[in-house]
């Protein structure tokens, strides 16, 4: 029946039926399902990041709200750290800080980068030569060297790590997309736009973005992960934010990893898993998006 039906439609002059939202959802669960799945772990880690110190049972600050290296229970999830706090507050809580860093860190840097690579990829002239030059300059420094420089200058803190971030996404990324700006650029759909009159403004937005939004998707996404390692890196080694804040490096450094040696493995297992879950989101976030915005995958796909 469905068949007779697409047929008579197709005599009618009319095409086959939208599928309802049911169905494409469908689809698109049984087409990208690690893609949701990154979805939906990129969502929660907002959610938490936003909500996570009113959903914590304990303040993730407080001293001996438990037993010092208590294991699971009942009263904590997650156990306690050496100083009787609480392991599930402290990885709820953690949530924030990484949701804060990352973010901004991506959107001053993954998304100026990718803006600035597409326009000198684009415009070619003293504006790309400058911004290489001055690329060239910030690569020959580490960006651990930046962040220690940022530190001496500006101290400790959030937007110390945020700026390190950015600067090292702005300058490492830009490079990328301007290396595919210039294969864009010199295709053959662009040439023959050219050859038919239409404006450069026109060409960029129609043409030469879309056939990018895929690359810079994947470099923000990639961006997060790496922005959220980059902080529990610091906090780590001591060189993040102030001793005894709320963050997964610093719960899986100091005693912490002296106690998981000697048997209480809680202590680092679970802030240890928490960055290991956001980063694995956003891959499989960024992979399935760049397949469905790439136009020539979906060509690929349709035929």
């Amino acid at each position: 029946m469905a068949a007779a039906r697409e047929a008579l439609d197709l005599r009618h002059g009319r095409g086959p039926a939208r599928p309802g939202p049911g169905r494409r959802l469908l689809r698109l669960l049984r087409n990208h399902p690690l893609g949701l799945l990154g979805l939906a772990i990129i969502a929660g880690f907002v959610v938490v990041g936003v909500f996570g110190p009113s959903l914590a049972p304990y303040d993730p600050r407080t001293l001996h709200a438990g037993k010092p290296l208590a294991g699971m229970s009942a009263a904590h999830w997650f156990g306690t750290n050496s100083l009787g706090q609480d392991i599930y507050s402290r990885v709820l809580a953690g949530a924030r800080i990484s949701l804060i860093i990352s973010s901004a860190s991506v959107v001053i840097g993954s998304t100026l980068g990718a803006l600035m690579g597409t326009l000198c990829g684009f415009k070619a002239g003293w504006l790309d030569f400058t911004l290489q030059r001055i690329s060239e300059a910030f690569v020959a420094f580490p960006n651990f060297i930046i962040y220690l420089m940022l530190i001496t200058a500006f101290g400790r803190g959030p937007l110390t790590i945020i700026c390190a971030i950015a600067v090292g996404a702005l300058f490492g990324g830009h490079r990328v997309v301007r290396s595919a700006t210039f294969i864009v650029a010199s295709s053959g759909y662009v040439q023959a736009a050219r050859s038919i009159g239409c404006s450069e403004t026109r060409i960029f937005f129609r043409y030469v973005v879309p056939n990018l939004l895929p690359i810079g998707i994947v470099l923000i996404s990639g961006g997060i992960g790496g922005a959220i390692l980059a902080e529990s890196t610091l906090a780590f080694l001591g060189l993040g934010l102030a001793p005894g804040s709320a963050s997964w490096g610093i719960d899986m450094s100091g005693q912490n990893l002296t106690f998981a040696a000697l048997g209480h493995w809680n202590l680092v297992v679970f802030p240890g898993a928490a960055i290991s879950l956001v980063v694995l989101g956003a891959n499989l976030l960024g992979d399935s998006l760049r397949d469905l915005l790439d136009p020539r995958m979906r060509h690929s796909r349709a035929g």
